[in-house]
C-alpha cells in the first residue's frame, strides 16, 4: 500500500469520525429542543382573541407618592376573563402557529449573554456544530394547549399578504426558534425565539436554560425587542 494510499484512508476515516460527532451532537440538541419545546411554546405564546383583565391602578397622594390602588371593578373583570378563557376553550376553532421551517443560527450576542447570565459557574462556550441548522420535525412540536397546531412558515403568503389572507382556520400567531448555544459540560444552554401576533403585535425572546437532574428546564427568559 503506498504512502498516499494510506493517507486518503486515514483522512477518509477522521473526516467519517468527525461528521459522526457532529451528528450526534446535533441528535442531542434536538432531542433538548423537543423536550423543552411544551414550556418554550406556553412561556411564548399568547391568544390575541383574550385580552388579560386592566389590573388595578395605582393612587397616589399630592406629592405623587404611591398610597395604594384603585381595586374598583378588578372582581368583575376577572370574572369576565375566565369566562372567556373557558369559552375559547371550549369553541371548536382550529388554532394555527405558522413556525419558521428550520432553527436559525444563534448570534454571537446571545453567546456572550450565555457566560455573562451563569458568570459566577465559570461556564465555556461549546464552538463546536455551529453551523449546522435543521429542519424542524413538526410531529414532534407537542404543547400544554390541545388546539395549537404548527405549520411551517414556507406554507403561507409572504409579509404583505400573511395576516390579511383568509383562511379556513384561525391564524394566532407565527414564530421561529435559533439553534440552542451549549456550554462545554451541555448543563446549560441558550437560544433565541420569537412570536409575532399581528403587524404589530409581537416580540422576540432570549431564554437560557438548565438542566436540572437530568430535565431540561427554563431558567430565565428576556424581552429582547417588542413591536
Amino acid at each position: 500500500m503506498t504512502i498516499k494510499r494510506t493517507f486518503l484512508i486515514i483522512l477518509t476515516c477522521l473526516l467519517f469520525l468527525s461528521c459522526n460527532k457532529k451528528q450526534s451532537e446535533l441528535e442531542f440538541e434536538q432531542t433538548v429542543f423537543y423536550e423543552l419545546f411544551p414550556a418554550l411554546a406556553d412561556s411564548i405564546h399568547f391568544d390575541i382573541r383574550l385580552s388579560h383583565p386592566i389590573p388595578p391602578m395605582p393612587i397616589f397622594d399630592e406629592n405623587d407618592s404611591l398610597i395604594g390602588v384603585d381595586t374598583t371593578g378588578m372582581t368583575k373583570r376577572l370574572v369576565d376573563y375566565e369566562k372567556r378563557k373557558a369559552e375559547l376553550n371550549a369553541d371548536s376553532t382550529r388554532l394555527v402557529i405558522a413556525i419558521k421551517d428550520s432553527v436559525f443560527s444563534i448570534d454571537e450576542i446571545d453567546r456572550k449573554e450565555l457566560i455573562i447570565h451563569y458568570e459566577e459557574l465559570g461556564i465555556k462556550v461549546d464552538s463546536s456544530n455551529e453551523n449546522l441548522n435543521y429542519l424542524i420535525d413538526l410531529t414532534k412540536l407537542k404543547t400544554e394547549y390541545k388546539k395549537i397546531h404548527f405549520k411551517y412558515l414556507s406554507e403561507f403568503p409572504d409579509k404583505s399578504e400573511f395576516w390579511s389572507t383568509k383562511y379556513n382556520f384561525h391564524l394566532v400567531g407565527s414564530t421561529g426558534f435559533s439553534r440552542i448555544q451549549f456550554d462545554k459540560t451541555k448543563s446549560f444552554g441558550v437560544l433565541n425565539s420569537y412570536y409575532s401576533c399581528g403587524r404589530l403585535c409581537g416580540g422576540g425572546y432570549r431564554i437560557f436554560i438548565k438542566n436540572v437532574k437530568g430535565k431540561w428546564e427554563i431558567d430565565k427568559i428576556i424581552h429582547t425587542w417588542v413591536a
